[in-house]
C-alpha cells in the first residue's frame, strides 16, 4: 500500500511519517518489478533495446541493476523534446531503483540536453544507504506465546543493521502472514508496513501491522448434492479430525487427492468465515464433474523390440464412488494383449486401493513363446504419504515353449498353471511419475507361489528397485537407478518369470533379452537371477525440448553374483520433446564393449522418461 511519497532533499534530520510502505522508502518493489523498460512507459513499443541516458555516480556494485532498470525498448527519438523527456523518465526510474537498494537520499539530475545528437546524463548522488534499525510487530497482542514465538523467529530474519532493501522488507511482510495462516489464522492478513526514516542515523524503524483474525478449527467437509459422485466417497478424501488447527498444507492436500480422483474438473475449498455451534469452522468443496470416459493411444518404435501401438478406454466413476473400468489392448511386434480392469479407490479410509484385473497375452520373443490366460485382484495400503503396502493373488494359465526341452534339441510346449500371492512395499516421494525432477522411489516385491501342470514348481520371486532423482540446476536433473531379481527355491517355472535383460526397459545398446543367459546353440534360456543399473543426466533446454545423456549396465544369469560379474555396459543420448503432458523419448544407444554379432546402436521411441 503507498500512503504518501517524499523524498529527503535536506540536510537536518527528517521524519518520513508512519507510512504504509512510503513510495520512495519502501513501495519500490512494484517499480522494481518493472524497472525492465516499464518504468518509462516504452516498452510496449517496437523498437531495440537501448539506455536514453548514461548516468555517473551509481555505486559500483549497482550498475548492472541501473543499466537494466533505465533501458527502454522503443524507436530512436524524434525530436529534442523527446531526448528530454525519456531523459527525465530515466532519471526518475533511476531514483526509483537506488531507493529500492536502501539509497532512500539519492538525487539523480539530468543534464540539459541542447543537441539530438547528444546522449543525456544522469548525474547521481546516491547519499548514505539506509539500514534497519528495529523491527516491531502490531496487532499481535492477543496471540498465544508459542505463535508469538515463531513471528519473533521469523522476524529475526530481518537483521537489525542490514541494508533497508525493498525486496527483502515487503518479503517479510508475506512470511509473517504465511507464519500466521501455518498456526491456524486462516484470515490473516497484513495492513501495511509502517516506516520511521531517520536521514541523520540513514535507518528504518519498522512497523509491521497484522490482522491475524480468529484461530480457526476445523470441523465437517460439506459437499455440493448435485453431484454423481456419493457423498461418502467425497468425504473420504477428508485429511483432518474435527478440531485441528487449519493449516495451508491440509487445505492443499485435500485438493491434490481431489485432483487425483480424475473425477472433476473444477475445483474450489472455501473456509467458512463464521464458526458453527461447535466452535468449528465447515469447510466447503466448490467441484464441477468432468467427462467420465476417455479413450487415448500410444505407438512405440525399438530397433530392438520393434513397433508396437495401445489403445485404452476408460469409464470412470462408474458406480458413484470413484470406480473405475478400463479396457487396454497392445499389438506389438514381441507382445499383444487385452486387459479388463477395475479399480476401486479408498475402501473405508483414503489409500486402501482394490484393483482386479483379466486379460489374455501371446509373446513371441528370442527366449520362448507363449500364451496365457490370467487374472489377479489387489488391494493397496498407504501408512503414510511415501509408503504403501499392497498384497494380493494371481492365477495364471499358460502354454509356452519348453526353454529346458528345447536346450536339449526338443520343441515341445508346455501347459502350467501358476498360483502365487504377490506381496509389495514401495516407498515414492517423486511427484511428477512421467518427468521426475527430485525423490526417490524403492520397491521391493516378494511373490511366493506354486507352478502345476506338465511341471511343478513351488518357488518365491523376490525383485528389488530403487530409483533416485536430484535437481542440480533449473535445468539440470541427475537420475540413478538399480534393480535386482532372483529366485528362491525351485525355478523350474513358466518362462515368462524367468529374468531377462537387454532392451529399452533394461540395458539400452542391447537386443531385446540378449543379455541373458543361453543354451548350447546360442538359444536365450532366461535367467534365476537379473542385475542392472542406470544413470542419466537429464538437461531441459527449453520448454518443448531437452537432452539426456545416459550409461546402462545389466546382466542375467544363474545368480546375483554372476550377474554383477558378467554385466555389459552401454552409454547413448536422447532427445526429449515436451507436448504439454509428458515427455516423448527419442534414445540411441551402443555396447561399450561391443562383440561380433552385435549391432553398433539401438534406436527406442516412447513415451516419459526411462525410468
Amino acid at each position: 500500500m503507498v500512503n504518501r511519497a517524499e523524498r529527503l532533499t535536506d540536510t537536518r534530520r527528517l521524519q518520513l511519517g508512519r507510512m504504509a510502505v512510503c513510495c520512495v522508502a519502501l513501495g519500490l518493489l512494484p517499480a522494481c518489478a518493472y524497472l525492465r523498460g516499464n518504468g518509462n512507459g516504452e516498452s510496449a513499443t517496437s523498437g531495440s533495446a537501448y539506455m536514453p541516458a548514461t548516468f555517473d555516480g551509481v555505486p559500483n556494485s549497482l550498475e548492472d541493476g541501473a543499466r537494466d532498470a533505465v533501458s527502454i525498448r522503443a524507436d530512436a527519438p524524434t525530436s529534442l523534446l523527446d531526448v528530454r523527456r525519456r531523459a527525465n523518465q530515466a532519471a526518475d526510474t533511476l531514483q526509483e531503483y537506488l531507493a529500492s537498494e536502501g539509497y532512500f537520499a539519492a538525487v539523480v539530475t539530468p543534464d540539459l540536453v541542447e543537441d539530438m545528437d547528444m546522449t543525456p546524463r544522469l548525474d547521481v548522488d546516491p547519499g548514505e544507504r539506509f539500514t534497519i534499525a528495529s523491527v516491531t510487530l502490531a496487532g499481535t497482542g492477543d496471540l498465544p506465546e508459542e505463535v508469538l514465538t515463531r513471528l519473533e523467529l521469523v522476524s529475526d530474519e530481518l537483521g537489525i543493521g542490514t541494508w533497508a532493501v525493498t525486496e527483502d522488507i515487503e518479503s517479510l511482510d508475506k512470511r509473517l502472514v504465511t507464519t500466521l495462516r501455518k498456526a491456524g489464522y486462516a484470515f490473516a492478513e497484513s495492513d501495511g508496513i509502517d516506516a520511521l526514516a531517520s536521514r541523520a542515523d540513514s535507518t528504518l524503524e519498522l512497523t509491521y501491522s497484522l490482522s491475524p483474525g480468529p484461530r480457526v478449527r476445523l470441523g465437517d467437509l460439506i459437499v455440493p448434492v448435485d453431484l454423481k459422485t456419493r457423498p461418502g466417497a467425497i468425504r473420504t478424501l477428508r485429511n483432518w479430525q474435527p478440531g485441528d488447527f487449519y493449516k495451508p498444507d491440509t487445505m492443499e492436500t485435500l485438493r491434490t487427492r481431489l485432483r487425483s480422483t480424475d473425477l472433476f474438473d473444477g475445483i474450489g475449498v472455501k473456509i467458512a468465515e463464521n464458526p458453527g455451534t461447535d466452535g468449528y469452522h465447515s469447510v466447503e468443496l466448490q467441484l464441477s464433474e468432468g467427462k467420465r470416459r476417455s479413450i487415448s493411444a500410444g505407438l512405440s518404435v525399438s530397433t530392438s523390440e520393434g513397433a508396437g501401438a495401445t489403445a485404452s478406454w476408460e469409464r470412470r466413476n462408474l458406480t458413484g464412488v470413484g470406480d473405475t473400468l478400463g479396457v487396454d489392448a497392445q499389438i506389438a511386434t514381441l507382445t499383444s494383449e487385452l486387459t479388463l480392469s477395475y479399480e476401486r479407490p479408498n475402501i473405508g479410509r483414503y489409500g486402501r486401493d482394490f484393483s482386479a484385473e483379466t486379460g489374455i497375452r501371446a509373446e513371441q520373443t528370442d527366449a520362448y513363446d507363449l500364451q496365457g490366460v490370467s487374472a489377479t485382484a489387489s488391494l493397496s495400503q498407504p501408512f503414510n504419504d511415501h509408503f504403501t503396502l499392497s498384497a494380493g493373488a494371481t492365477i495364471d494359465a499358460t502354454r509356452s515353449t519348453d526353454y529346458e526341452l528345447r536346450s536339449a534339441g526338443q520343441d515341445e510346449y508346455v501347459e502350467q498353471v501358476t498360483l502365487s500371492f504377490p506381496l509389495g512395499a514401495t516407498y515414492d516421494t517423486v511427484k511428477q511419475p512421467l518427468d521426475p525432477q527430485a525423490g526417490n522411489r524403492i520397491a521391493l516385491g516378494v511373490e511366493p507361489g506354486v507352478s502345476v501342470g506338465d511341471s511343478e514348481a513351488p518357488f518365491t520371486r523376490i525383485t528389488t528397485s530403487a530409483s533416485t532423482y536430484r535437481k542440480i540446476t533449473d535445468r539440470l536433473v541427475a537420475a540413478v537407478r538399480a534393480e535386482a531379481g532372483t529366485f528362491l527355491g525351485d525355478d523350474d517355472v513358466p518362462v515368462d518369470r524367468k529374468f531377462y535383460a537387454g532392451g529399452g526397459g533394461s540395458v539400452r545398446g542391447f537386443e531385446y533379452q540378449s543379455l541373458s543367459p543361453t543354451d548350447t546353440d546360442g538359444n536365450i534360456i532366461g535367467g534365476d537371477a537379473m542385475f542392472a543399473a542406470s544413470a542419466e543426466l537429464r538437461f531441459r533446454h527449453s520448454d518443448r525440448w531437452g537432452y539426456v545423456a545416459f550409461v546402462d549396465s545389466g546382466y542375467a544369469a544363474g545368480s546375483i553374483d554372476e550377474a554383477i560379474s558378467e554385466m555389459r555396459m552401454s552409454a547413448g543420448f536422447g532427445i526429449r520433446f515436451y507436448p504439454g503432458f509428458g515427455p516423448i523419448r527419442f534414445d540411441i544407444a551402443t555396447p561399450l564393449d561391443r562383440q561380433e554379432g552385435e549391432d553398433p546402436v539401438q534406436i527406442y521411441v516412447s513415451i516419459g522418461q526411462a525410468f
